[in-house]
């Protein structure tokens, strides 16, 4: 089951303490209430009274993949599915009576299975009876399960396409990366979701047996955080878990790989994955004992791992070519192993040479070690976290609460009471030495038990080296001089001159005030921009919006271009500086802009104090006006996306892209494709960079829509505008921008000047594609997986209003929950289900859907979905309809006072009207919202009409 709760286990510098050593030695956090059974269940209770009016019931399982036997594959899982269904109380099935709660998977409840435990969740009210009724409910899932054969057959197919659903490249490259990294363990050969065989096949008893030797009391806890009345909680939790038997556990599998004196060279490689990287992993024991001892180790650990980091990070500032990263990563492998694992991203041909640097950071290491300086520095750093860890503790909030003690939990560790564990650390923090530092990193580098791995994209030629080739390339170095690695002064950064950006010397000034109501003015700058300012003194912020017409899809250059000059605009340094001035002034006062280019926008977002208003619009303004691409920022993006390019695999997700473009818009345009190599490669010259530079020069020149809003006055805002944005020399009102030049080198092709009906349009506009009218469909039997997959689009032409847009958000939601209902809970035919419906601003009703499903029952699940889409009209279901209602009404009333919905409303409200009154209107919408009016609305979808469809096969071939 999937889950909107994602519970991880907190690891940072604050470790939590074994329940195994004495009690004395560590001392539970007073707020965290514990109680036991008499059957050996605990339970542990932060009664929260400020933490809102939900509340938290947490059942963890200390068992997972991990504790099946050989021929248990996937048991683990199949049984968090089948406790919800019948059980001794409630032989209709828990999961129905939490529904009938008012309780909806995925947003109420759910649970997750991982390899060494499972974890039921459930979102409650604080009402006493509510939670009564899930405490009921967890401990029916605990200890009154069932798991009916007949049930199971049908689970199997949710399971199934649960299965399924995860299949692809990112599934095939970590199943390889898994069996790399934990060679020797069971992991690899217990993944928690099973096999398709063994989810076909296992037996119901199997489960039963499972869930007879692990759901016993003593291996299990309930953790709940909230306000609740912590002795009337105490008594439902013994009233309903009291019941449960005790029983001894079976042996556990050891979680640890089997460490050995090798060193393996393994390739990586899948059809579809684009990565290109080269990487060295040691494996090694590590100290976890929950003791002073064992939080030093760890304690060192984190000195050495974070110096490391930061040498490495030196290192990679002076690659060679065909060396695009390096980096050094340490994980966790089981129960008592890590692995320290050193990574360059290459280009494809340049492995050889990744590796030769990999093996010369460890050499450095090995002989000369980690800087003093960074060590001291990781040193400082964990004691002043140290210094805020009870602070930090006392102000942990509701979700803090869930991840750091179902992690302690879950581990059968204490969380540990502030002051003692603040005086633990600082002890130890004070007597790590570099020379201890030292010798960690370099017991980890020596461990013998070593792997060379390397990735290229796709399927293609890769050279491994042996390993008496790499063992020769280690023994070759030793014996050289290492290259001058540069010391950099941590104190470098803020000894330089400080970076002055040069204000723009405007000649420019508000020449038009105009009332849009709501309290918003419009001011008219006579470069012809415009500013939308409203005064929000309650606001904590000044917001900030810049938009104009720059989009990716102008006439005269490839779309990939405009997207190259306005990220490489963005970022670039005055004309003057050096580079990366203008980002260190931007990281120094704290003010940073976002840019986002669509098809026929280029916008701008920030937010600051009002106090540094004026540095926001100096920031702005000095990059518009004088930015300065340079030949080294163009190489390096050229370099970047050569590499994309060539790695750029043809899998089965790139085709079925391309060929919905073409269903949806005829043949894909030219001017959207992605470059080829040699493209990107003739853009790196003298002559691209002038193009470039004077593509990222007509992107500035369109005119700006601004949109101001904050606590700062309109005489402070007006003041700033007229001082550094009304002198940005635009394009004058009217006048037609000249497109750049065109370079048969770079693919540019010449701006157009009309439409296809002959309309004139402007010379330099951005035009956004539209789907065609009618139903095309397209078959391909392209994948590499036993599974099949359905995406649509639609798109019909529909009048827009705020009250149009909030009925249609209403029906998304009912299609979504329909689609659902047909699909998973009448078929038992998808798992993973995705669906929006939204009208546009710009008048158009738009849709997407998909899902995966077996090969086999892919046509029927489609017919299903097309008849719900079809028969939407007459299948709205009054009860659902009232309740996304009522949810739609709630979630208003939250916006009304969100700033930065109401920020968005403005910019809304100023595109489609040109005036303010959305503001207004917004107030009132969710009053004026009935089923009778949501239906009608849905009266006007031709869902199943305006629709592009590409479902995709397997191919002939076998499965990779």
């Amino acid at each position: 089951m999937t889950s909107k709760f994602k519970l991880i286990a907190v690891v940072g510098l604050w470790f939590t303490m074994s329940a195994a050593t004495a009690a004395e030695a560590f001392r539970w956090d007073e707020r965290v209430q514990r109680g036991q059974l008499d059957n050996g269940f605990t339970y542990y209770i932060v009664d929260g009274k400020t933490m809102g009016s939900t509340v938290s019931l947490q059942l963890v399982v200390r068992a997972g993949s991990l504790d099946e036997r050989d021929d248990q594959s996937g048991v683990a899982h199949m049984v968090e599915h089948m406790v919800f269904k019948a059980s001794a109380a409630h032989p209709e099935g828990v999961g129905n009576y939490m529904e009938s709660q008012g309780w909806r998977i995925g947003k109420h409840y759910n649970a997750q299975t991982n390899f060494e435990r499972t974890l039921y969740q459930l979102m409650a009210d604080k009402k006493p009876d509510t939670i009564a009724a899930g405490v009921g409910a967890l401990a029916q899932i605990a200890g009154g399960a069932q798991i009916p054969a007949d049930a199971l057959e049908r689970e199997r197919q949710v399971i199934l396409e649960e299965w399924r659903g995860k299949l692809g490249v990112r599934e095939r490259m970590d199943r390889q990366r898994r069996a790399m990294l934990r060679e020797g363990s069971l992991y690899p050969q217990r993944p928690t979701i099973g096999t398709e065989a063994s989810i076909r096949t296992q037996p119901a008893e199997s489960l039963r047996k499972f869930y007879q030797d692990w759901y016993r009391p003593g291996n299990m806890a309930l953790v709940v955080v909230g306000d609740v009345d912590a002795k009337t909680l105490r008594a439902q939790i013994a009233a309903a878990f009291n019941g449960l038997k005790p029983a001894a556990l079976p042996a556990r599998n050891a979680a640890d790989p089997v460490l050995r004196d090798q060193l393996q060279i393994l390739r990586l490689q899948d059809s579809e994955s684009g990565t290109s990287q080269v990487g060295f992993v040691n494996r090694f024991a590590v100290d976890k004992r929950q003791d002073d001892e064992g939080l030093r180790a760890r304690l060192v650990d984190r000195v050495a791992e974070r110096s490391l980091r930061a040498l490495v990070r030196q290192a990679a500032d002076s690659l060679p070519a065909g060396v695009s990263s390096l980096t050094s990563s340490k994980g966790e492998l089981g129960e008592a192993t890590a692995s320290l694992g050193f990574a360059s991203s290459v280009a494809v041909g340049s492995h050889q040479a990744g590796l030769r640097q990999i093996l010369v950071m460890r050499e450095r290491v090995r002989r000369d070690g980690l800087r003093e300086d960074d060590i001291r520095s990781e040193i400082a750093e964990i004691r002043r976290l140290n210094a805020k860890g009870p602070q930090q503790q006392a102000a942990r909030d509701f979700q803090g609460w869930q991840q750091m003690l179902v992690g302690a939990v879950q581990a059968e560790r204490v969380l540990q009471d502030p002051q003692q564990k603040q005086a633990q650390i600082g002890r130890i923090a004070d007597a790590i030495t570099p020379a201890e530092v030292n010798a960690r990193v370099r017991q980890w580098i020596h461990a013998p038990d070593r792997a060379v791995f390397m990735l290229a994209p796709g399927l293609s030629s890769l050279t491994l080296p042996t390993a008496a080739e790499v063992l020769a390339m280690q023994k070759a170095l030793a014996a050289e001089p290492l290259p001058a690695l540069v010391k950099v002064n941590k104190e470098a950064p803020a000894a330089l001159p400080a970076v002055v950006l040069p204000e723009i010397e405007s000649s420019g000034a508000v020449v038009r005030q105009d009332d849009l109501g709501e309290g918003v003015q419009r001011w008219t700058l006579d470069n012809g921009d415009s500013v939308v300012w409203r005064y929000t003194p309650n606001d904590t912020v000044m917001r900030f919006a810049a938009q104009s017409g720059a989009g990716y899809r102008l006439p005269g250059a490839p779309g990939w271009q405009w997207q190259l000059a306005a990220q490489l605009g963005n970022a670039a340094d005055l004309e003057g500086q050096e580079r990366g001035e203008m980002a260190r002034w931007s990281a120094g006062n704290k003010v940073r802009l976002s840019q986002q280019q669509t098809e026929t926008q280029l916008a701008y977002t920030a937010q600051v104090p009002a106090a540094q208003l004026d540095d926001l619009f100096l920031l702005y303004a000095a990059g518009q006006a004088q930015s300065e691409i340079s030949q080294a920022a163009l190489s390096d993006a050229s370099e970047q996306l050569a590499r994309v390019s060539a790695r750029r695999p043809d899998s089965a997700g790139d085709r079925a892209s391309r060929e919905m473009s073409r269903l949806r818009y005829g043949e894909r345009l030219p001017a959207d494709a992605m470059p080829d190599v040699a493209a990107v490669q003739e853009l790196d010259s003298q002559a691209g960079l002038q193009l470039v530079r004077r593509q990222w020069r007509q992107l500035t020149a369109l005119p700006v829509t601004y949109f101001v809003s904050g606590p700062a006055d309109a005489a402070t805002v007006r003041a700033a505008v007229e001082r550094h944005l009304a002198g940005i020399a635009r394009q004058a009102p009217g006048a037609a921008a000249v497109a750049p030049t065109a370079s048969s080198a770079v693919g540019v092709t010449g701006a157009g000047t009309g439409t296809a009906d002959g309309t004139a349009t402007p010379a330099f506009a951005a035009s956004a594609l539209q789907q065609a009218a009618g139903y095309r469909e397209s078959r391909l039997a392209i994948g590499i997986e036993p599974q099949g997959s359905v995406r649509a689009h639609g798109s019909q032409p529909l009048a827009w209003s705020p009250e149009r847009a909030m009925r249609t958000a209403i029906v998304s939601r009912i299609v979504y929950r329909q689609l659902r209902t047909e699909l998973r809970e009448k078929e038992a035919g998808i798992y993973r289900l995705n669906y929006k419906l939204s009208l546009e601003p710009q008048g158009r009703l738009t849709s997407e859907l998909s899902f995966t499903a077996a090969p086999e029952r892919l046509d029927a699940l489609w017919a299903s979905a097309r008849a719900v889409l079809e028969n939407l009209p007459t299948r709205i279901d009054t009860a659902m309809l009232d309740e996304e209602i009522q949810q739609m009404r709630s979630d208003e009333g939250k916006r009304k006072t969100d700033a930065t919905a109401q920020f968005n409303r403005l910019q809304l409200s100023y595109a489609r009207y040109g005036d303010a009154r959305y503001l207004k209107e917004s107030g009132q919408l969710a009053a004026g919202l009935t089923p009778g009016s949501v239906r009608a609305l849905a009266q006007e979808f031709r869902l199943a009409g305006d629709l592009v469809v590409v479902t995709v096969l397997p191919k002939d071939a076998a499965p990779q």
